[in-house]
């Protein structure tokens, strides 16, 4: 077990949520979803699951009350951000369960804030001079891209038939590809500063690889098992390469 997986769970799910976010906000359903709160439900539950990373990691909740008191920290913006997009995310819940449908301009506010959060994870960890594995450029498009590429497949799941809108297969693909050379740089520089890279590698392969083969499938020959493949190696993927992440540090 790595010494820091409250953190894990922390950016992994709660950049799932927002790349959800953003992935609604970038790709509204054409037609109104019989269910329209289930994806703004599913975004809070997954950072409210993943802001419990951050209490556990603190060991002691009222550190947690402390932490918020230090701007200039890291955890503390993350947290700050967290707060926030929980809050746009309950009343788009609220909206969308009572109106049918939450406001534009709510869900491009709630995925900037989403945004702001995953590049603020990212260069959270950037500035730790203490890791070298972590003090390196590749580290915030680790996160931000690899938050992306994760809601997008998540985001195929939730709104039905958006995966054969090809609009929305080619951002994926290239998110994906995108994601393909900020892990395989990741793992180059890893291996320099003599830390494991084997599962960044593995990532590589499970979740850009593997994800943009099932996406262009998608485009030709739309099957119902895509979007679930497609969300399975994608977060499976990055899920690998976080751990190889975290694996470095010295903390």
């Amino acid at each position: 077990m790595i010494s820091e997986f409250p953190l894990f769970i922390f950016t992994t799910l709660g950049g799932l949520s927002a790349g959800l976010v953003m992935a609604m906000a970038l790709f509204p359903p054409a037609e109104k979803p019989a269910r329209p709160w289930l994806a703004p439900l599913t975004a809070l539950v997954l950072l409210g699951l993943g802001m419990l990373g951050v209490l556990f990691h603190l060991s002691k909740p009222h550190l947690f009350l402390l932490a918020l008191r230090n701007p200039a920290a890291g955890i503390a913006q993350e947290a700050y951000c967290g707060i926030l997009m929980g809050i746009l995310l309950l009343v788009m819940l609220i909206v969308a369960w009572r109106k049918g449908e939450a406001p534009k301009a709510l869900v491009w506010v709630t995925a900037a804030v989403s945004l702001v959060m995953t590049f603020i994870m990212g260069s959270a960890y950037m500035a730790n001079v203490g890791t070298a594995a972590w003090a390196n450029w590749t580290t915030i498009p680790l996160f931000v891209v690899g938050d992306i590429a994760m809601g997008l497949a998540l985001w195929a799941v939730l709104a039905k038939g958006t995966l054969d809108k090809r609009p929305f297969a080619l951002t994926t693909i290239v998110v994906l590809a995108v994601l393909a050379v900020v892990m395989l740089l990741s793992a180059l520089h890893f291996g320099s500063v003599d830390a494991d890279a084997v599962l960044f590698y593995a990532g590589l392969v499970v979740a850009p690889v593997a994800g943009i083969v099932i996406t262009a499938l998608a485009m030709k020959n739309p099957a119902s098992w895509q979007p679930t493949a497609l969300v399975a190696c994608v977060v499976i993927g990055v899920c690998l390469s976080r751990w190889a992440f975290y694996a470095a540090s010295i903390l």
